[in-house]
């Protein structure tokens, strides 16, 4: 069982105590064993509170530990909350970052699917697995049931393979990284060390690509020609991509996403898009073919940009909008088409005055 002192939590985060005249009784006697929501929380749970959504959790809460903000300390002192007098509440500059620290140290110790520590086991191969010729398995590599790895692969040290994935020809997986079940790869499908990829993800499919085969003589379309895509994926280290993502091959040459990058569930990226270091997708966000993102930028949910639209570095794109053009670095976008977010929120304004005069005139006749 997972047990913590105050006190090491404390150094873990870099906090100081908010209440001592009331928790002082507690610093040495009470050990914390899980991580768990204000609402749900007992006397040797750790809680946080970084939002004010959860102020009438706050108010209810039995957590042996609540974490806080330094800039919280004194708005929660005032208000009279039960928990300040019969809990310890520490404070620091970023509980956000707190509850990311906590969450990998007690994940180590209680998740089968945390897979921080790099495996030092001897191989170990389901018997059901099949496995190609001239395929390179590092060490302390675990390979599930009914996976299939074909024609030469790479597979290096520490590399965990869940059931039922599918690793196409000529693919290579990065030291560490991990497969969860069902995850397919196509061939010459590159990552890098200890990336983490989700149940259900497609990586290196065809892109969307067609040519319209038109009548001779009304010129009105007929069919489709099918545009075959004959590049492959790579992707850096340290990538997570989310449950169900579709990553899209190149029609020639790569589509890339660089190393650090984050990827929601359901993110759809088409052939040939690159994606900068650090950039964060959220879910069911989509890049149409060979468009691309700079360093750190951030794609909200429903987001999505044009083919061939390029957003600079650092950028936020608001959620549901649609990027039809280039932006430069640093840009805060919203809308569709996007624009500029001080921008869109006077249009959103002004509709709004109009539909106030609009239903005063209205009463008027």
């Amino acid at each position: 069982m997972n047990q913590f002192s105050i006190l090491e939590i404390q150094k873990l985060i870099g906090a100081q105590i908010a209440n001592p005249e009331f928790a002082s009784a507690l610093l040495t006697s009470l050990s914390l064993q899980n991580l768990s929501t204000l609402k749900d929380a007992g006397p040797t749970d750790i809680s946080f509170f970084f939002s004010k959504h959860y102020e009438s959790e706050l108010y209810m809460t039995k957590a042996g530990l609540v974490i806080i903000a330094n800039g919280d300390v004194q708005a929660i002192q005032a208000a009279g909350i039960p928990a300040w007098k019969k809990s310890v509440f520490i404070s620091c500059e970023q509980p956000n970052r707190a509850l990311a620290i906590l969450t990998a140290l007690f994940s180590t110790r209680s998740s089968s699917h945390d897979h921080q520590l790099i495996s030092k086991e001897p191989n170990q191969i389901h018997p059901t697995a099949i496995i190609g010729s001239d395929v390179k398995i590092g060490a302390g590599v675990s390979v599930g049931a009914y996976c299939v790895i074909e024609d030469g692969c790479e597979i290096q040290d520490a590399v965990v393979l869940y059931p039922q994935c599918f690793i196409g020809k000529k693919s290579k997986i990065g030291k560490g990284s991990v497969l969860f079940p069902r995850v397919t790869f196509y061939e010459k499908t590159m990552i890098g060390e200890r990336c983490r990829i989700h149940s259900g993800a497609v990586i290196g499919g065809d892109g969307f690509g067609y040519i319209p085969v038109r009548d001779a003589d009304t010129k009105k379309p007929i069919d489709h020609l099918k545009i075959y895509h004959i590049g492959n994926v790579i992707i850096g280290d340290d990538v997570e991509v989310g449950s169900n993502t579709t990553i899209d091959r190149g029609t020639m040459g790569s589509t890339l996403i660089h190393s650090k990058v984050k990827i929601d569930n359901q993110v759809q990226i088409g052939h040939n898009c690159e994606i900068g270091e650090g950039s964060i997708l959220c879910g069911a966000a989509g890049m149409a073919g060979s468009s691309s993102l700079g360093k750190f930028v951030t794609v909200a949910a429903q987001a999505g940009t044009g083919n061939q639209v390029h957003v600079g570095d650092y950028s936020i794109l608001g959620a549901f909008s649609g990027v039809a053009k280039d932006c430069p670095p640093e840009s805060e976008l919203a809308g569709m088409p996007a624009r500029p977010i001080s921008e869109y929120y006077k249009i959103l304004a002004i509709q709004n005055k109009l539909l106030r005069e609009r239903t005063k005139v209205r009463k008027k006749i």
